[in-house]
């Protein structure tokens, strides 16, 4: 029988090692403490994150910034840019490179908002005191890192900089091109006590020979007094209405939509005219020298519209219009409808502005109302026609039929929003708010969205019900002004023409 051999184990001295050491083996030597040794540093990782992110980035945040915004002296190279309310007749489409590439741009804003900067990477001794927003047209799938904005001030090139963020604005559909806004930054050295601000911006794009250099640059829009934003807006209701297009043509519509909205509490409206007809170019003519609307110009061609960009670039003028009214027309509320859609408050004798005061709270960022639907299939009721008025169909008055049952929120929805709470608009709602603030579904028995919609049929239109509500509340005088105002714009015939096919659908009985 062999004998069992025994094997050696070799032992080291534990008092030659240092304690380091023997602390360090200790621990690996576990099995138990290898396997959650390693979640326990993955842990301890995170909570040192969520600690910066918590208490430092947070004091950066709420403290660093708004301090340092506050102490700087924002200054300009032309002050005159500033004086008096921009009245958007330097607005249009502009290339950027060779225009059969197709990229173009529109606007520009400045935005004090710090939220905006807070996330964006800066310099050493350097902090963001806000942003420059960008309205353009880029193809969905641009190379973002190349995208530069270029300043200047008094026609001298100032910076360039990298875009922050570039961005589709949403409801792009994946198509090829996409209404877009590119951000960015403004900054200044911690070690001055005054920043100057540019006076225009242009973009450049690497990828691109012909956009490499800054070409077509637009005026940057300020706020004419409260440059920062402190202070309470100073007007209360703005209306925006999407792009005009083939020939718009109803005349007496928009009359009527602009005295409707005047007598709930509308100040301004923004109207982006692609194309309509020479007597709708006059009836905007005339508000337009009352101080009443701002006409923007909206011609631009060379694209395949709802199959290479979303139709006639309406998120554009969208989102371009609310910040026009926010920033440069210093609006609270600002309503995105179209010419036969109304917003109605159903409360006795309330206007749409006082609605929205009364419901308002600082953490709502836009008020969302149902639609329902007023036909053109549906027979009109022309009983209530005062035997004076010589225009006699007005869409308020003589329908008087509607859908019963008010879509959901978010479909076919239109909406109010407030300027200083909102980043991004959509057509149906609000997508991108500041943080902490939500949208306030508006109630059926507190408001609807009254559309009246011609030529188009579909939601639940059998399912009906007779509904006289702005008929009653605005009926004598909503009549009256809309007859002053055709015979102060068409003496000849004191009329406002109504359109062609104002009623395309056959009508049922």
């Amino acid at each position: 029988m062999r004998p069992k051999m025994v094997r050696e184990i070799s032992y080291v001295s534990i008092k030659s090692r240092s304690k380091p050491v023997i602390f360090v083996h200790s621990l690996v030597s576990n099995r138990f403490t290898r396997k959650y040794g390693v979640l326990s540093l993955i842990l301890l990782t995170a909570l040192g994150l969520l600690y910066y992110r918590r208490v430092l980035f947070q004091k950066y945040i709420h403290q660093t910034l708004p301090l340092y915004q506050r102490s700087v002296s924002l200054t300009f190279g032309n002050e005159s840019w500033l004086q008096g309310e921009d009245t958007g007749e330097r607005d249009h489409w502009l290339p950027i490179g060779e225009p059969k590439k197709r990229f173009k741009i529109y606007s520009a804003y400045f935005d004090p908002r710090l939220e905006v900067v807070e996330s964006f990477p800066t310099p050493d001794g350097f902090l963001p005191f806000g942003s420059v927003r960008i309205f353009a047209i880029l193809p969905f799938h641009v190379r973002k890192g190349d995208i530069f904005c270029n300043f200047r001030s008094d026609n001298t090139y100032v910076a360039q900089h990298q875009a922050d963020r570039v961005e589709a604005v949403h409801e792009h559909w994946n198509m090829e091109f996409a209404a877009s806004y590119v951000i960015c930054k403004l900054a200044g050295n911690i070690t001055k006590r005054e920043a100057r601000l540019p006076d225009e911006v242009a973009l450049s794009y690497l990828s691109e020979p012909s956009m490499r250099e800054a070409t077509s640059f637009v005026r940057i829009k300020y706020p004419t007094t409260d440059r920062l934003l402190r202070s309470a807006p100073t007007r209360s209701l703005a209306v925006c209405v999407g792009p005009l297009h083939h020939d718009f043509a109803h005349a007496l519509r928009v009359v009527e939509f602009f005295e409707y909205y005047q007598m709930n509490g509308a100040e301004r409206f923004y109207v982006y005219n692609k194309s309509a007809t020479p007597e709708v170019d006059t009836v905007l003519r005339h508000y337009q020298a009352a101080g009443l609307v701002q006409v923007l110009d909206w011609h631009f061609e060379g694209y395949k519209f709802e199959s290479e960009l979303r139709y006639e670039g309406i998120f554009v003028a969208l989102n371009d219009c609310f910040y026009r009214a926010t920033i440069a027309g210093g609006f609270k509320y600002t309503a995105i409808v179209d010419f036969d859609e109304l917003l109605f408050p159903t409360s006795d004798n309330e206007t749409l502005l006082e609605y929205l005061q009364t419901k308002d709270r600082y953490d709502v960022h836009s008020f969302n109302f149902q639609g329902v639907f007023f036909y053109d299939i549906y027979s009109p009721d022309f009983s209530k026609v005062p035997p004076w008025a010589n225009n006699t169909y007005l869409y308020t008055q003589v329908r008087n039929v509607r859908t019963k049952n008010p879509l959901l929120h978010h479909n076919r929805s239109k909406y109010v929003l407030k300027g200083r709470n909102v980043l991004e608009a959509g057509n149906h709602f609000v997508w991108k708010a500041v943080r902490d603030t939500h949208e306030y579904a508006v109630p059926e028995n507190e408001g609807l969205l009254m559309h009246y919609r011609d030529g188009s049929l579909g939601y639940d239109f059998e399912n009906v019900v007779l509904d006289n509500r702005v008929r009653e509340r605005f009926g004598d005088a909503i009549w009256r002004r809309v007859n002053a105002q055709c015979a102060l714009i068409f003496p000849e015939t004191t009329m406002c023409p109504l359109g062609e096919h104002y009623t395309r659908t056959a009508s049922v009985r």
